[in-house]
């Protein structure tokens, strides 16, 4: 079974909100996750630049057998997206495995074999993976008898003990459920997670404050945005009161880029008589929100289309895995001059980094 709906026992993404939102026991796994989405997401996964990056990765991992291969899936800026293992010579396990790492966002991936792979069986599989725009890093051989990982790259072995993990992450990751990062492999490869998650962000923004629930605005968009593998831009249109009264996805694109097409914006600002304000949003399949060069050409030009209509530009929100880059906070040239928007961005600015600074005094 591999349908999120079917899963929790649903037939719909109405009838799993409605659970997640009374706390159903039957979606407790679902609604924990959604907390741990809400927070700091792979604040301690790095990305994979180097031989030892990758090593001290796959150390928190059990070692593949003899018949297996572990793989690797990664974002555009080579962050561990999704670990697996396939039967090696399998097909269908193959097929299986790249399924799950396109559904995780994967665009890139390393592989683990317990021993070398042939030159024939390396070449073999990474023109399995690129025929589906996935590109092979670098592949790695694990040595039982010596418990070393080598490059084959590089060609140096590294001893495996070095890189392990303490024993409380090891206990933590063997026991119970496991650890977060292994609900996040299982529940967002399920057929429908993307359809639940957008529907949860915009069950759960409609109606906010985008003022003073401004947090949990990007709470929301994270929920809704972050494991996306494509990019996604949408509108969040409010009243004069700063009340939400709709959230629209506009466009989908691909993983490291989307098409804002000016009319269709235009037509959504256009679609109810109470929009005053608006903010934007898009999420970085890569996991990092600061913005491009192209997202600030983009969002200069929806400031114009929007304030020809008379109606606020407040913000630009750009979702990534750790955290939701806001442009009224760091770069408030490129959005409108609402004072009360502006005050409130920049304040909460200050509460955060107060508390911030109060945690490493006391540390």
């Amino acid at each position: 079974m591999n349908n999120l709906y079917e899963y929790f026992g649903c037939s719909s993404k109405e009838e799993l909100y409605q659970k997640v939102t009374k706390g159903d026991d039957s979606v407790r796994s679902l609604v924990d996750f959604i907390d741990f989405s809400k927070g700091q997401m792979n604040s301690k996964e790095k990305a994979i630049t180097s031989p030892q990056d990758f090593i001290e990765f796959v150390a928190k991992s059990k070692m593949p057998s003899q018949s297996e291969t572990t793989l690797v899936f990664c974002s555009t800026k080579n962050k561990p997206l999704y670990l697996t293992r396939y039967q090696k010579h399998d097909q269908i396990d193959l097929k299986r495995v790249l399924k799950e790492g396109l559904n995780a966002g994967g665009v890139s991936l390393f592989y683990l074999s317990n021993d070398t792979m042939s030159t024939d069986n390396e070449v073999e599989m990474g023109g399995y993976f690129k025929t589906f725009g996935i590109d092979v890093i670098d592949g790695f051989s694990y040595n039982e008898i010596s418990d070393t990982i080598t490059s084959n790259r590089e060609m140096i072995p590294y001893r495996l003990s070095k890189y392990a993990p303490p024993i409380s992450e090891v206990a933590e990751r063997d026991g119970g459920r496991g650890t977060a990062y292994e609900m996040k492999n299982a529940i967002t490869t399920f057929h429908g997670f993307d359809e639940f998650s957008s529907f949860f962000a915009n069950q759960e923004i409609v109606g906010s404050n985008l003022l003073k629930d401004n947090a949990k605005v990007k709470k929301s968009l994270k929920v809704g945005y972050q494991y996306d593998w494509q990019e996604s831009f949408g509108i969040i249109a409010c009243d004069s009161d700063y009340k939400v009264v709709f959230v629209n996805e506009l466009f989908k694109g691909s993983p490291n880029a989307s098409i804002v097409d000016r009319k269709v914006f235009t037509k959504a600002l256009l679609s109810k008589d109470d929009v005053s304000k608006i903010a934007v949003f898009h999420n970085h399949p890569s996991g990092i929100p600061e913005p491009s060069p192209e997202d600030k050409q983009i969002t200069k030009g929806l400031k114009e289309v929007s304030e020809k209509l008379n109606i606020q530009f407040l913000d630009h929100f750009i979702v990534g895995k750790e955290s939701v880059y806001s442009f009224a906070k760091y770069i408030p040239e490129y959005v409108c001059r609402n004072e009360d928007y502006s005050s409130f961005v920049q304040k909460q600015a200050k509460i955060k980094r107060g508390k911030q600074m109060a945690f490493e005094l006391e540390l």
